[in-house]
């Protein structure tokens, strides 16, 4: 499916790369966080890349991993674009301290946030979607949401529908409308 994603990335002129992180488990968000970082470290070094135009897409679980782009964005990230996303621990996670996107949210500035929810997402993963939400609004960051009313956790691998794709498409063409030249 990421593979799927990158794909379409490219057909917008754009440079895409997956992250294959060490995230197997809810005590290993600590070392999925530094393979994230790396990777974009490595992918802003490869030729062709414009290093000042770099967007990060984060999905479910890896929702979490978006927290210290989130509290201290670097200049050359253009936007952030998370999809179905977990955006705070659930009950019962071992998490370890420094994975709470919602308390990172201050240091945002004027970075543009995409979300795309689903609304038949489960209520404990609902509820730290709305809570995320709630704070990104109420302290104005610069955020877009794409509704899918009848989608579910992972509609893009799942749910093989007009609303499915027309939400995937919308979200390829934010992402890529974010990093055009200023």
């Amino acid at each position: 499916m990421f593979v799927g994603y990158a794909s379409a990335v490219t057909q917008h002129g754009l440079i895409a790369v997956t992250v294959d992180h060490r995230l197997h488990d809810t005590a290993a968000y600590p070392i999925a966080a530094v393979d994230v970082r790396v990777a974009v470290e490595q992918a802003r070094a490869l030729e062709g890349v414009d290093t000042q135009r770099v967007a990060l897409w984060f999905f479910s679980g890896g929702g979490l991993l978006v927290t210290d782009w989130l509290a201290d964005p670097p200049s050359w990230l253009r936007c952030v674009a998370l999809t179905y996303p977990i955006l705070a621990p659930l009950p019962g996670w071992d998490v370890p301290c420094g994975f709470e996107p919602i308390q990172a949210l201050p240091g945002v500035g004027d970075l543009p946030l995409l979300l795309t929810r689903v609304g038949g997402e489960q209520p404990e993963i609902a509820a730290t979607v709305a809570a995320f939400i709630t704070t990104a609004q109420t302290q104005g960051a610069s955020l877009e949401i794409i509704d899918m009313a009848d989608g579910q956790h992972g509609f893009d691998a799942f749910d093989h529908s007009d609303d499915s794709r027309r939400a995937v498409r919308q979200a390829l063409s934010w992402v890529a409308s974010a990093l055009q030249p200023r």
